[in-house]
């Protein structure tokens, strides 16, 4: 096991791996400090424990944790983990990513090819709308 400072110095790392990405994509803008907008934290609802060999919700929200929602966060936004079912992960976009022209590209380009780096057994991403997240 890491000790704590290795691991918080290994979190800062893949966040700052995880920006470049992004900002290399046109995801998000570069930034020399923290924004200066302030959000709201989006209550995440409890994801249901499924696994599909390794593939569990506490791993999924600890890879969106860490290196996804930090950038959609500076842009206004945010994600949620609705659901690991299988191999498939079930997010929802909120904040300004819902309504971004770019939330496809994001999903396609960024989350899901990270998720699938990042995890075993990760099959594909689902994006819930509002109107199907309250029937979930």
């Amino acid at each position: 096991m890491f000790r704590s400072s290795q691991a918080l110095k290994l979190r800062r790392n893949v966040a700052r791996r995880a920006d470049r990405w992004l900002v290399a994509m046109g995801l998000a803008h570069a930034r020399a400090h923290p924004p200066t907008h302030s959000w709201v934290p989006v209550e995440t609802p409890a994801p249901t424990q499924a696994s599909s060999g390794g593939l569990t919700a506490d791993a999924v929200q600890a890879v969106l944790d860490d290196m996804v929602r930090p950038a959609l966060q500076s842009d206004g936004g945010d994600i949620q983990l609705i659901d690991v079912r299988g191999g498939d992960v079930h997010v929802k976009l909120v904040g300004a990513c819902h309504s971004c022209p770019s939330a496809v590209l994001t999903m396609k380009m960024g989350v899901e090819s990270l998720l699938a780096e990042e995890l075993d057994g990760f099959e594909r991403l689902i994006q819930v709308d509002a109107a199907s997240a309250t029937e979930a």
